[in-house]
């Protein structure tokens, strides 16, 4: 099957994006300034240290590898290396990156609404890879598929977080205020997208 020149285009913006951002995420392991984010100096505790080396590794896998399961050509010509990448992508999100993202939201910088919005976001994320590999397991590939959607949307929202977090700075809105907007914005517009795309391919089939 041949893929138009407007899909390659949008699939490789797509995965330029996603290796990007995965290359950033791995980049803190060679940058002694990564954690200067951090206005709380839970920065300063090792098991702080430990579950943001977790989660982001193992985002940077999710992410990098994640976004080539979704194309159709790739997916149908090699189906064993698309189960190999799926395999590590659940374990990235399931045993490494949702667990560390979990911890790590409890001291949130930003308060009550960061740590409920990043906590929300991890456990999504969780929820629905598991959900993926169980559906996936029982041999309901169209399940699989849905909620492969949804938790691919939850990945993409280290994407979405650095996209438009300088933009509404540059908008102007301070630092603080926009990371209260991003906890929520960087995945739940996502999630809505994810559904209208689900609803699109599978309705009326059940979740």
């Amino acid at each position: 099957m041949k893929t138009s020149a407007a899909v390659k285009f949008r699939n490789g913006i797509y995965g330029f994006l996603c290796i990007g951002v995965a290359l950033y995420a791995l980049s803190h392991l060679f940058r002694d300034d990564f954690y200067s984010f951090k206005t709380n100096g839970v920065s300063d505790f090792l098991i702080w240290r430990i579950a943001f080396h977790m989660h982001f590794i193992g985002g940077a896998v999710a992410l990098g590898l994640g976004w080539t399961q979704f194309l159709k050509n790739f997916r149908s010509q090699h189906l064993n290396l698309h189960r190999r990448i799926g395999y590590l992508y659940v374990i990235a999100i399931i045993l490494v990156s949702s667990p560390a993202a979990f911890y790590m939201a409890l001291y949130a910088n930003g308060g009550f609404n960061n740590v409920v919005g990043f906590g929300m976001m991890a456990l999504c994320w969780f929820t629905f890879t598991l959900a993926a590999f169980v559906k996936v397991k029982g041999k309901d590939i169209e399940a699989h598929e849905r909620w492969m959607i949804r938790s691919f949307a939850v990945t993409l929202g280290a994407v979405t977080l650095r996209i438009f977090m300088p933009l509404m700075i540059i908008a102007g809105v301070s630092p603080s205020e926009a990371y209260q907007v991003i906890a929520w914005f960087c995945w739940v517009p996502n999630l809505f997208v994810a559904e209208w795309i689900i609803q699109r391919k599978y309705l009326p089939s059940a979740p």
